[in-house]
Formats: structure tokens, sequence, C-alpha cells
């Protein structure tokens, strides 16, 4: 391994079967990070505030020796860890904010200590910085199959499968978490985590880390909970080969009651709901409240899925529709799904399923 190692060649390893390190602070590498990264952080988040404050109060030479102070007793746990990263991968690289000081101590302490490593020149900085690039320059060469189809057709389960049978799916729910409807945000702990970079992390790793350019995804608003799908990358999932789901509607029921789990979260129902007052008959907004208060969630959704969204919903379907499928079970939709997907892979012609 060269001591510098640039971008691109984590990028052409898929960031796969490397020992990829982050030793900033445990608040830098939530906020986001490089695919498949573990944090070792150098200085943590009260050590590095310590630091920060010291060099705007007394400048960067009084920093660097309470930078010393603070990580010379923590080396040998320090290095312990990074040992371990090394005795797992063939190739081990750290990186920092910019691949500056704490990336290049934290290099010069593992090599002292006899391990292989390696540093990323630029950092997550750089890292960033082609996110942006990719979404904005490379997402043309990119082909999707779009599945649209009502609320509670389960799409990202199946999606899902279709992904662990090795099929290329882009997760954008997973990556947002949220499922994109009012209630979206319930049942999904990943939630209150989830930023606009942490969110362009996971759909650009979906994307790169196959050799496949035909896409599944689902057809989604452009913004999805608190995160926005990137224009140009939004433009090619709305503009791909749209394939409609039509599941039963006692299938969308009970897999909706399930997915949301209304017994635990009824004040979330009720709150979000409430969001939605305004929008829905007073009629339909009392049967929904009487339904909840009873509990008798079936009912409860059926009303919302037959009065509320799917009215809302049917507005948003594309004019072209390459495919519509119906089914009863995921696995069903999962096998029809598949068979489009190598349908269209292997250059036949596009199908309408007449069931």
């Amino acid at each position: 391994m060269k001591d510098l190692i640039d971008l691109a060649y984590l990028e052409k390893r898929r960031y796969q079967d490397i020992g990829l390190i982050d030793v900033r602070s445990e608040n830098e590498f939530s906020i986001d990070h490089l695919p498949n990264a573990i944090n070792i952080p150098l200085l943590n988040n009260e050590e590095r505030a310590i630091i920060g404050t010291i060099y705007k109060q007394q400048g960067p030479k009084e920093a660097r020796l309470k930078g010393v102070e603070i990580v010379s007793p923590k080396l040998i746990d320090f290095i312990d860890k990074i040992k371990k990263v090394t005795e797992n991968y063939k190739d081990t690289i750290i990186y920092c904010w910019r691949g500056g000081l704490r990336s290049e101590a934290s290099v010069t302490f593992a090599r002292l200590a006899g391990l292989t490593v390696s540093r990323l020149s630029g950092g997550y900085k750089i890292y960033r910085s082609r996110v942006n690039s990719f979404f904005e320059n490379d997402i043309e060469k990119y082909t999707f199959i779009t599945l649209y189809g009502p609320t509670g057709g389960g799409k990202t389960e199946i999606l899902r499968c279709l992904n662990n049978l090795n099929y290329p799916v882009m997760d954008i729910e997973k990556h947002a978490s949220h499922k994109g409807s009012i209630f979206g945000h319930i049942e999904e702990p990943g939630y209150d985590n989830v930023n606009q970079k942490n969110f362009e992390t996971g759909l650009y790793y979906d994307l790169i880390k196959t050799n496949k350019s035909l896409y599944l995804a689902e057809g989604e608003s452009k913004k999805v909970g608190k995160v926005v799908i990137p224009t140009k990358l939004f433009a090619k999932i709305t503009g791909g080969v749209a394939v409609v789901c039509n599941p039963s509607m006692e299938f969308r029921i009970n897999y909706t009651v399930k997915n949301y789990n209304p017994s635990h979260n009824l004040k979330e129902i009720v709150d979000s709901l409430e969001k939605i007052k305004r929008y829905t008959e007073k009629g339909i907004y009392n049967d929904l409240m009487v339904n909840l208060e009873k509990g008798d969630f079936h009912k409860f959704t059926e009303i919302i899925l037959e009065k509320y969204y799917d009215p809302m919903y049917k507005h948003s379907y594309p004019k072209n529709i390459a495919c519509e499928i119906s089914y009863n079970t995921i696995d069903e939709a999962v096998k029809k799904i598949k068979e489009f997907y190598d349908a269209i892979f292997a250059g036949d012609n596009f199908f309408i399923d007449s069931e």
C-alpha cells in the first residue's frame, strides 16, 4: 500500500474489503462518514472541544501541546484498536476531516507500533465533494425500474427481498429512515439521526457498490421525511421504467397494520393524524378517531387507505406504465418483478401483467 491513498482507489474497490478507520470525533462520525468506515476517535467529542477552545484563545502551538497531553495516555488502547482492524484486512486506511493533523498523527503512531496503514488524501472533505459531484455528473449512466403503487403495498419490502437476491436496489426509505407518508417516521428508530449528508451517502453507496447500471427503486416524493432526493437522481427515478404494484385491499390493510404496529404507537399515530386533519372531510376524520379509540386498527387502516391515500396517490402515477403486477403475497410480487427485471436486462420487450 502507498503512504497516501486517493479517493478514486476506494471507489474502484467499492469501499469493500478495506479496513477504513475514521479518527474524527463521535459527533463528526455520526453526522456522516465514508461507507463501511469504523470510528476510532483520536480525540473524543469533549477533548476536541477543549483543543478547539485553546486553539482560538491561545493559538495552534498551545493547542498541539494540549493534544499531545490528552492523547498520550490513550495511545496503547488507540493503537490496539487499529491493530485489530489491520488483522482483519489486507489494506487499512485512516482518514480525518481533511487528511490533516489527526490522520497524520494516527498513521505515525500506528507505524511506530509496526502496523501497516495508509492515509486518505483529502479526508472526509474530499469524499463529500465526490458525493456532490457524483449526483451532479455521474447519475446519467444509471437507469431505473421504478415501483409505484398504493400505500400498504409492501414496495419497500419487495425491494429489500430483491436486494437479498443480489438484484441492484437503491433503498431510499432505508436511508431516510422514513416510509414516505405522514406516519412514515413511526417504527423507524434511526429517524432522529438522519440528515441530508448521511442520506446522500447511503444513496451513493447503493449505486457504486455494484457494477450494474440498471437499478430498482421506489417512486417517492422528492422530499422523504426530512431529507431531499438530489435533483438529477430524482429526475432519473421518475423518468424510469414504471412498474405499478396492485395488491389486494386485504393485503394492504394487514401489511400496514403490521408495519406500523399501532397498538404500540398510538400517540404517534394520533399526533400524525392531527397534521392531516384539515385535508380530510370532517366525517372521515371522526370515523378515523372513533376506530382508533376502539382499537379497531383494521377498520381505521381501511378508511385511511381508501379515503385519504388512494385518491391522493393516484395523481402521482406515471403516464407511461410498462408493467402492472397483481399479488397477494410479497413472494408473489418479488417473483414477478424479478422476471420483469431479467427481461429488461436481457433486452426483451416490456410486458403487461394481465392478472
